[in-house]
């Protein structure tokens, strides 16, 4: 399972937007818009509530919301429905809020456009105060039924944790 450019160039970003002064996480201002440009397409963030705990939808890029039936901007996982507790997503965003680590799944997908099959996302916690977690930010690449090799390959309950290289062997 490999990445897409644009979720390896994300994440390379993310890990230098990380501050030096010992906090853990970049926050939402640190990911600066004008850096990433062409990417922001391919972005959501999500914030997080925690009374009652629920993920809100904050920002869709335009590539994003042209894979879903409708723009979820504003809305609340809680809200909306196959979106609760008991799903994979809420699951997968459970587990990059509490365990703060980045996250890569590959997913079916499903959505209003029937020659995509795939949907793989890298989930990249942001914290306000560089300590708490309190938004999510998603980067997600779609693939169409032709861009996925052997039916046999691909194991839709696929997750890794991120392995962050050392900063040296990134930016050298």
């Amino acid at each position: 399972m490999k990445m897409g450019d644009i979720q390896d160039e994300v994440l390379r970003y993310w890990l230098k937007a990380c501050p030096d002064t010992g906090g853990l996480y970049p926050s939402r201002s640190d990911m600066k818009v004008a850096d990433l440009r062409h990417r922001m397409a391919f972005v959501t963030i999500l914030d997080i509530e925690k009374d009652p705990l629920d993920f809100r939808y904050r920002l869709l890029g335009t590539r994003i919301r042209d894979f879903l039936y409708a723009d979820y901007t504003g809305k609340s996982f809680l809200e909306l429905k196959g979106k609760g507790p008991q799903s994979r997503i809420w699951k997968i965003l459970d587990s990059v809020r509490t365990n703060g680590e980045p996250l890569y799944t590959e997913i079916p997908y499903v959505g209003p456009k029937a020659d995509f099959k795939r949907a793989s996302s890298l989930y990249l916690p942001l914290a306000t105060d560089h300590n708490n977690i309190d938004k999510i930010m998603i980067i997600t690449n779609f693939k169409r039924i032709q861009q996925i090799g052997d039916p046999q390959e691909f194991d839709p309950s696929s997750t890794f944790a991120v392995k962050t290289p050392t900063e040296d062997a990134i930016f050298n």
